[in-house]
Order: C-alpha cells, then structure tokens, then sequence
C-alpha cells in the first residue's frame, strides 16, 4: 500500500526513533503531524502538535484527520525508571490510555504502539519470540506491559487496527549518551577511556534505519505483535572492544560499579526472534560493523 497520501500521527516525533520515523514518512509522501511536548520547528513539513500525553486536555483533538497512530512517546531509560517508578508508569501508561481514547473519539484507524524486548524480563530461551512470557524486572518493563495490555483492549472493545512492536537495542546517531553505544562513543572520542558496567550480558542490537523500516513495514501491513531486532547476539565486551578498535585501540578501558545494574533488574541474555517481522517481507539492511561506524562519524562530526 505505502505511505503517499496517508495521514500518520507520531508521539515522541522529536525523540531518537522519532525523528528518524519522520523522516522516512516525509520522504515516501506522507502527511506527518507530530505531537510532542515542546513546540516543533516550522517549515520542515510536519504539522506539529504541542501536547503532553499525560494531560488529557492538551491531546484532545490530536487525533482528528488522522489514519495511523505511532506511538512512542515514553520514559524509555531503565535506569530513570527505577528512580521514578511513579512518573514513568503515569507518563507510559496513563499516557497511552489518553491517546487511545483520543485515537477511538477520532476515528483513527491503526494504532502502533512502540513496547519493549524488556517486557520479557530474564528469557526462558533465546532467540526470544513473541509467545514468551512477560516478566517485567523494572517499572519500565510493567509500564510497557500495562500499555500493551490497554492496546488489546481497545483494539477488542472499539474495533481499532493496532499493532505492537518490542524493539530490541536500538542505535544509531543523536541517540542520547545515557544509552549504551552512543555512551561509549562518546567516552572514547572525548575521554579517551571507556569506564563500563556489566560486560557479560548480551544484547541483539540494530541499525535505526532498519528498526524505522521495520516500524513502516508493520504499519502499513501488520497486525498483532511483533519482535524487531538484527537476531543476532553480541556481549557488551565484544562491543566496547569494536568501539575501542574503530576509534583507538590504545584506549584504557575501566570497570565503574556505579554503573552496574543489580542482579534483580539486570538482564543476561536478550536476542529476537524476527520471523514474523521477515514474513511481512522486512529484512535488515545495515550490519552491525557498518551502523556503528556510521554512528562514529556523526558523533566525531558533532564535536569537532
């Protein structure tokens, strides 16, 4: 079908995904609104909406004109979610609640909600695929189950289309430093040391231009739930050593207890199993070693 002529709505429009997602929507002809707590900037294409989902008041009225939703505005860091349980679950949740109202008073006709692959907690087996059970470690983790859980709900009691997708690791450039990669980049390139938490755990990393094609492929044509990761498994040592490799194999790197996660929250293993992504016909395009190199370079250009 594609995305010329078609209305889409995007929460969280000027966040990392979001951007990207925006960019993609314009460029295959779409009409982009997108609703985001700080007014946006004119004449880049986009109808901006200035709205806090969390008060129902400001999104009322977001929705109108609109085909499908995506929605990623949340408190996406773990680590923030720990120290605010209260604000994450009312911004993940709550919020989510009064888009979909605002979604079903408007008409709208697909909602895509953005989850998480933390909804799955420790995995019982690896590749990890949409069956396995939710066992949240962390109120970022419960926060997104709830979501998902208000999702089915509407999409059963209202007729709505909806789709949910469980991104894994994403990366790719502007992506704020709190998260892994762009973390150690960042460290590397301005620090010249590399101080890391855990090392052992694993984690299935992909490209952001692969995870907003993944997101337009089951927006245009999914249904249900969704992983969207590269399947492929990486330990955080492997990675900080290709970081270390690509910039300076001469930098020092230093354990930091302060940024261990506790065993109760901290995660062992996380792969995706992407079959029912690859059967709507969405493959990978960019491997790991090319997106981080590109993710280096944008970040050398910025600071220099």
């Amino acid at each position: 079908m594609g995305w010329k002529g078609r209305r889409a709505l995007i929460t969280g429009a000027r966040g990392f995904i979001g951007r990207y997602l925006v960019a993609q929507l314009l460029r295959q002809g779409a009409e982009v609104t997108g609703l985001t707590i700080d007014a946006g900037p004119a004449g880049d294409g986009v109808r901006w909406v200035k709205a806090d989902i969390t008060d129902p008041a400001t999104v009322r009225g977001s929705c109108e004109d609109v085909d499908v939703i995506f929605h990623l505005a949340a408190i996406s860091n773990v680590d923030a979610s720990i120290r605010d349980p209260v604000r994450t679950i009312t911004t993940n949740a709550f919020g989510t609640a009064n888009l979909l109202e605002e979604a079903r008073r408007s008409g709208a006709q697909k909602f895509v909600y953005i989850s998480s692959a933390h909804v799955y907690g420790v995995p019982e087996y690896v590749p990890v695929d949409e069956a396995h059970r939710l066992v949240p470690r962390e109120p970022y983790a419960a926060s997104k189950i709830a979501s998902e859980n208000l999702v089915q709900a509407y999409a059963n009691a209202y007729g709505m289309g909806f789709a949910i997708l469980r991104p894994f690791n994403v990366f790719g450039a502007g992506q704020d430093p709190s998260f892994f990669i762009p973390g150690v980049i960042s460290q590397a390139l301005k620090h010249g040391v590399i101080r890391v938490g855990n090392t052992e755990p694993t984690r299935d990393f992909l490209y952001v231009d692969d995870c907003v094609s993944g997101f337009l492929r089951v927006g245009d044509r999914g249904t249900g739930i969704y992983n969207i990761g590269s399947g492929e498994e990486r330990s955080i040592a492997s990675v900080v050593e290709k970081v270390r490799g690509a910039i300076d194999p001469g930098i020092a790197v230093e354990s930091d207890e302060r940024r261990k996660r506790a065993g109760a929250v901290e995660i062992p293993r996380l792969c995706a199993d992407v079959s029912r992504l690859k059967a709507l016909g969405w493959e990978p395009a960019v491997g790991f070693d090319e997106g981080l190199a590109r993710t280096i370079a944008a970040e050398r250009a910025r600071i220099q």
